[in-house]
Order: C-alpha cells, then sequence, then structure tokens
C-alpha cells in the first residue's frame, strides 16, 4: 500500500485529478487552491461530474465524516450528474456506505466513495499518472528496496531517517527537473548555492529516486576513498557526499591529491551504467575551488554536470512554505493568523531561505503564542537570531555547554567522544555532568540543535544538526573571553583547538572567517600553546587505531600524527612556539615513519610544509631521511610511485630518470598492473607520463595499447517519464487561496 502521507492536501488534490483524468480519458478541470463551493475537480462527461477531495493527515473517521456532511448542501447548490468523494482515508465497506447515504442521488454506488485502497489501484492501473508525482513514487520505492535489502537499511539508517523526514515537507520545482537530466545524462550531478538554499534537500531527493529504482545508497562523509572502498562493479550504487569541498574552507578539506581522487572518481562514475554520483558545496568555495584545481573546471566544461540552485519562484517558496507548515505542530491559532496575511512577509523577504523555514515550523520555535508570523519575519531578518534565540532562551546551560562542546569536534564523533569533551568544560565552569543529565541533555537538543545518526559500522555518532548552528556557536565562543578560556584550558583532544583555529581563520578569499575569534585566540596565545604541549599525545575523537609515539599508547584516525604536526609548524609564528619545541615534533614524526607507520598523504603535505618553514634548517635533514627511506621502501601502488618520483624531482635528486635500477623496479610495476587490473581502473595517463620520463619506450608503447582497448563507457539506458511543470501562478489570489486552506 502506497504511502500517501507524504503528500500534502494540495499535493493529493493534484494526484486526484490526474488520475480521474486518466480513468475517465477526460479534461479535468483544477482551480487556484482556496475556498472550492464544493468543487476541487470538475469535468463534463454527459453531464457535470465533480469531485470533492479530503486529505486529512492523521484524522479520524468521525471527523472526516463531519467534514464530509458540510458538503451537502453545498452540492445541492451545483447539482452535478455525478458527484465523487475521494479521500485517503483507509475506509471500510460500512464507512463507505455512511458517505454514500449523504449523496445517494448524486453517485452511481459507493463506488463512488474513492478510500485509500481505490486511490491505490487506480496508481497501478495507471503508472504513467504515479511517475509525475515523484514524492510519492519515491517513498513506495523506497520501502520496497529497505524491506528487500534489510542489510543495506541497517548501515544507512540514519541516512533513511534524514530522507523520510524531508519527503513530507520537499517540493518539486523545476531545478529537481533539472538536477535529474543532468544525472540522467551524465551519471554526475553537483548542486552547488549559498548556505541554506536546498541544496542539501534536492540531493537527498535525487539520491531518494535512485534508491527506489534499487540503486544502493553510499554516503561519503569524510573524503572520497570512502566512495572508493565502497565501490562494486557488478552493483547499482548512488553515491551523495554532501559539502564535499568542505563547509568553511576548501583548502582545508582536500588533501593534497585529493581532487585528483575526486576528477578520477566523477570520470568512472560518467561513463558507467550502474553507478550515480550526487555532490553539494557552496557556490563561493566551488568558484574558488574550480581556480585552485583546473581539473575540477575541465570535467564541469566537458560533462557540465553543474547545476546552480539559487533562487526559486514566488509559487516554489509558497508550496516550501506551506508542506512545512502542513506537515508542523504550529498550533491552530498561529495558523490562522499566516493563513490571514502572515504569510506576505515570510514568502516575500528578501532573507527567505529553506532553512529558515525549517526552523521557524520547527519544535525550536515559539509555535504556540500569539504573533508568530512577526517572529518569524524577525528572523528572516536576522538569521542568527534563530539560534539565539534557542540558546538563550530555551537551553539550560548543560545543554549550551554540549552544544558548544560539540562545535570543536570534527563533525560526526562518537557519542562517548563528545561526552568526554563535554564533560571537562562542564567540570571547568563548575557543573557536575552525570550520564543521565549528558542523555537528557542529548534527548532535548536531538532534532534541533544535534542530530544523532549510526555510521556504516552501527557506531553512534552525533553532530549539530547543520553548518549554520557550528557557525552561530563559534561567534557565540568569540564573544566571551571567558567561554573561550574554559575550552582551550579543559580540552581533552587536540584536535579541539585545531577546530578553534580553523574557524577563525576560515579560508582565503575572506569568506568564513570570525576575525573575532582569531583575535580573542591571538590573546590567549600563552594558554593556547600550553593545550596543545597538554594534549599533543591525547587520543583523538576520529577512529581507533592505535599508534604509539614518545613512548605513549594513542588513539586516532590515520594520518593524525601527521595532521599534529602540521598544525604545529602552521600556526608557529601566531603563539610563539620556539624552535627547540618545533625540533621535537620533528624527531617524532621522523621517528613515526621509520617505524613504517603513518599516512603517506598527509605525510606528503606536512613534508612539504616543514621544508619550506623557516625554522626548519636544523632538523630537516633527519625528518628527510625517514620520509625518503619510507617511500622507497613501500612502492606499492601508482600513488606510491608518483609521491616518490614528485618527493625525487622538487627535493633531492632532479637525476632520478636515469636511475636504471628505479625505472626496472616500475616497469614490472606496471607490467604486473596490466596484467592484474582491468584498464579502466588504472590511471594509464599517468603511468604513461612517468613511463616517458625514466625513458621507457616500450613500457609507453604498451600502455597506449591498453588505453586503445580500454572498454568504451556504457551509457544507462533508462529513461524517466517527463513531469509536467506547473505554471508559476504565484499570483497574490493563488497565495491568498492556498494559505487560505490554513484556516480549517
Amino acid at each position: 500500500m502506497r504511502d500517501f502521507s507524504v503528500l500534502s492536501d494540495v499535493e493529493f488534490e493534484e494526484l486526484v485529478g490526474d488520475l480521474l483524468a486518466a480513468e475517465n480519458q477526460v479534461h479535468v478541470e483544477r482551480f487556484l487552491p482556496g475556498p472550492d463551493g464544493g468543487i476541487d475537480l470538475r469535468w463534463q462527461d454527459g453531464g457535470l461530474s465533480v469531485t470533492q477531495c479530503k486529505h486529512y493527515k492523521n484524522s479520524t473517521f468521525s471527523q472526516l465524516l463531519a467534514s464530509v456532511q458540510k458538503e451537502v448542501p453545498k452540492v445541492d447548490r451545483i447539482n452535478p450528474a455525478r458527484y465523487y468523494i475521494a479521500t485517503s482515508f483507509d475506509l471500510s465497506v460500512a464507512q463507505k456506505e455512511k458517505i454514500y447515504t449523504l449523496f445517494a442521488s448524486r453517485m452511481q454506488g459507493p463506488g463512488d466513495v474513492l478510500g485509500l485502497r481505490d486511490i491505490d489501484a487506480m496508481l497501478t492501473r495507471h503508472p504513467s499518472v504515479e511517475r509525475r508525482h515523484p514524492k510519492l513514487w519515491v517513498t513506495t520505492g523506497m520501502e520496497l528496496f529497505w524491506h528487500l535489502h534489510s542489510d543495506i537499511a541497517n548501515r544507512a539508517d540514519a541516512l533513511r531517517a534524514r530522507i523520510e523526514k524531508m519527503l513530507p515537507r520537499h517540493v518539486v520545482h523545476p531545478a529537481y527537473d533539472r538536477a535529474r537530466e543532468l544525472l540522467h545524462q551524465n551519471n554526475v550531478c553537483l548542486v552547488s548555492g549559498p548556505p541554506g538554499i536546498g541544496k542539501t534537500t534536492l540531493a537527498q531527493m535525487l539520491l531518494a529516486e535512485y534508491i527506489a529504482d534499487g540503486y544502493e545508497p553510499i554516503e561519503v562523509s569524510f573524503d572520497i576513498s570512502e566512495a572508493w572502498t565502497s565501490f562494486s562493479r557488478d552493483t547499482k550504487q548512488i553515491f551523495l557526499y554532501d559539502d564535499f569541498l568542505g563547509q568553511i574552507s576548501f583548502s582545508e578539506r582536500l588533501s593534497k591529491n585529493e581532487d585528483k581522487r575526486i576528477s578520477d572518481l566523477i570520470e568512472r562514475i560518467s561513463g558507467s551504467f550502474s553507478k550515480k554520483l550526487v555532490m553539494t558545496t557552496r557556490e563561493y568555495i566551488l568558484r574558488d575551488a574550480k581556480r585552485t584545481y583546473e581539473r575540477l573546471g575541465e570535467l564541469d566544461n566537458r560533462y557540465q554536470f553543474v547545476l546552480e540552485l539559487s533562487s526559486y519562484t514566488r509559487t516554489d517558496r509558497a508550496r516550501i512554505l506551506y508542506n512545512h507548515l502542513w506537515n508542523s505542530r504550529v498550533s491552530a491559532q498561529c495558523l490562522r493568523e499566516v493563513a490571514r496575511g502572515g504569510y506576505k512577509k515570510i514568502v516575500d523577504h528578501v532573507g527567505y531561505n529553506p532553512r529558515v523555514i525549517e526552523f521557524c515550523t520547527g519544535t525550536g520555535f515559539d509555535t504556540e503564542s500569539p504573533g508568530y508570523p512577526k517572529r518569524f519575519q524577525e528572523t528572516l531578518d536576522n538569521p542568527e537570531r534563530m539560534w539565539r534565540i534557542a540558546f538563550d532562551k530555551h537551553l539550560t546551560s548543560e545543554q549550551r555547554f554540549l552544544t558548544i562542546a560539540l562545535s570543536t569536534l570534527p563533525r560526526g564523533v562518537e557519542i562517548s567522544k563528545a561526552q568526554k569533551a563535554y564533560k571537562a568544560l562542564a567540570m571547568h565552569m563548575g557543573l557536575v555532568s552525570t550520564e543521565t543529565s549528558f542523555r537528557e541533555c542529548l534527548e532535548v537538543l536531538e532534532g534541533f540543535l544535534i542530530a544523532i545518526e549510526k555510521d556504516g559500522d552501527g557506531t553512534t555518532l552525533v553532530r549539530h544538526f547543520n553548518p549554520s548552528v557550528t557557525e552561530f556557536t563559534f561567534h557565540r565562543i568569540a564573544e566571551d573571553r571567558d567561554i573561550l578560556r574554559a575550552i582551550i584550558e579543559s580540552a581533552v583532544f587536540f584536535e579541539q583547538l585545531t577546530q578553534l583555529y580553523d574557524h577563525s581563520v576560515g579560508d582565503y578569499f575572506g569568506r568564513g572567517g570570525n576575525a573575532a575569534l582569531k583575535a580573542a585566540l591571538l590573546q590567549d596565545s600563552d594558554y593556547f600553546a600550553a593545550a596543545m604541549s597538554r594534549t599533543q599525545f591525547s587520543d583523538s575523537p576520529e577512529g581507533d587505531r592505535v599508534w604509539f609515539s614518545a613512548g605513549k599508547v594513542i588513539r586516532g584516525a590515520e594520518g593524525m600524527v601527521e595532521s599534529r604536526a602540521h598544525f604545529w609548524f602552521r600556526v608557529s609564528d601566531h603563539f610563539n612556539i620556539n624552535t627547540e619545541q618545533l625540533r621535537v615534533i620533528s624527531t617524532r614524526l621522523a621517528s613515526h615513519w621509520s617505524e613504517g607507520q603513518g599516512s603517506k598523504q598527509a605525510a606528503e603535505r606536512v613534508f612539504d610544509m616543514i621544508s619550506t618553514h623557516s625554522a626548519s634548517e636544523e632538523f630537516i635533514d633527519e625528518l628527510h631521511d625517514a620520509y625518503h627511506d619510507w617511500l622507497r621502501s613501500s612502492l606499492e601502488d601508482q600513488d606510491d610511485w608518483r609521491r616518490y618520483i614528485d618527493h625525487l624531482g622538487g627535493y633531492c635528486d632532479p637525476k632520478y630518470r636515469s636511475n636504471e635500477t628505479l625505472a626496472q623496479e616500475y616497469r614490472a610495476y606496471v607490467v604486473s598492473e596490466l596484467d592484474n587490473y582491468d584498464a579502466n581502473e588504472l590511471d594509464l595517463d599517468e603511468m604513461e607520463s612517468m613511463a616517458d620520463a625514466f625513458g621507457l619506450v616500450d613500457l609507453s608503447r604498451k600502455i597506449v595499447e591498453a588505453k586503445e582497448e580500454e572498454r568504451e563507457p556504457d551509457y544507462d539506458s533508462y529513461e524517466r517519464a517527463g513531469r509536467s511543470s506547473p505554471e508559476d501562478a504565484g499570483s497574490d489570489e493563488y497565495m491568498a487561496n492556498l494559505f487560505g486552506r490554513l484556516n480549517d
């Protein structure tokens, strides 16, 4: 049975109109939403036929019957030859008879009372109609997919919950059609736009559509390696990489060579018959990333997969607001205020933003008291107000400290790690945190300021509900020097300090930084440097890998040791870190690499920084020897070779091309790769370039032959039914009629 609850009353009425038109092969008239005088739909078929639609979400039959009884005098005035009632209520035989009795002289029988099962059967008879209403068939298809793939459903439980929460509120607008066409043509769609415009919602709708068509969803959270790890050649998969260039600065999100991995994945998926990729990013970050990473710009020019989500029509704005109100718990009094003109300053507000709409119709906003439209407008005037009101007026001290502690942690952290950071901050501020009080804080904040979800391994994670909460929280930290000092002195993870600093400097093109926070950190430079030393060997809030460093056992994500060293050198001039401290950091890093531990990707980045640092002359040789020996002893894949050759050419041995031993090792490596992997799984261009550099003419010829034999892309033959774009009827009359429904 299909789930009609994802439709608003307006959407349900549109669906019934399409079904009756298909069922009776007639043109069915529809009208502007609003007071209808007993007519929602009408047509001529040997006389006037009229249909009234009743889609009362969570209503009882008594409520439905009372509403239908009010239609009797209206129907008598209209005097149609035939009258229908269409409802999403699942009617019993007796209930149908009760409604039929009211209109027996206008109906041919109880069959003219169309209940949920009747409408469901009509949809089965007319699949083309269902395809024109994607929210409905996507929901049905997803439920079937989750039922048939319980293992995937368990792994993707958090993603599933977010999509299911989004669907009822979503408005299918022209940008959705453009996005799905890009995805259909290129297998890749990158949605860009300003914060809060609805990029994630649109991406989730695309994901939901393909899940309904049997695609396994893969959510990429940190970097593109997650997608490569989950890539299964023979499985239909759709990948979602939300905010793939970062929320503050792409320069911090993309590690060295990450742009190449992303570009490689885009190229691979664009030629696939079973893969789709959806990404989102903020428009200003994408613009600057394209200038820095040429391959991203080149790929977009070739495939045209970028959709810029910039604005909505007046009708879209109205429908988005209406759907959120329809699916909310806003009081009847507040709804009447909206219906009686309060919608005007919301729909037409220059600061209209779906994220604000979501907040002002949610549980964290006052949706009960008189003056609701005015509060709504004031929040649109000043978006920061939505979090400030909640933070100052609705939260206890414990809840505020938990929200603040989360801002200093990586996005999506284990609950136990979040509790550790929160507990330390609370104790520093004189509050005693218990297991019970912590859980109570989570319960209050979940779905409002924080989100709780599970990762692919079933680990429970907690994060801020969306990026604007994080940005607001850092502004509050910058305003309160006592809180800032408490965070620094109570930090239990080194990464809390890096988060503070990175949010203060933001990006390098004038967006996203917090000058007040940076100034406050610099004033507390001695405290900050002391906290760095104190937490240098702390566990990491990310990952569970065990490391042994300087006689200490620590846990953290791969690359943590390199990232911490990189931060020491990056901020050394700002926090008065002396050369001896940097020497100790470098020596420990060299010892780490000498043991064959660490992330080569992160090592490449930190070595480049240290080798150009003004204080490194005294200790760079020791670090270089460890780095060089590690790279030379572990040439296992193309990235290893590329990284080692880059190091030789850029730092110590520009004449590596004449090293015959190295050349023959590379020859053996490439031949083995060509023998054991399909050509489309290898970076043949880079292999050819490196073979040419070594002067291996025969190897270059072999690589060129492999490129010529590479299988041509198989393009997805899947076709989708088009959806007629609704007329942009964004007139004052349309608005008044649409929101007038809320008076009932």
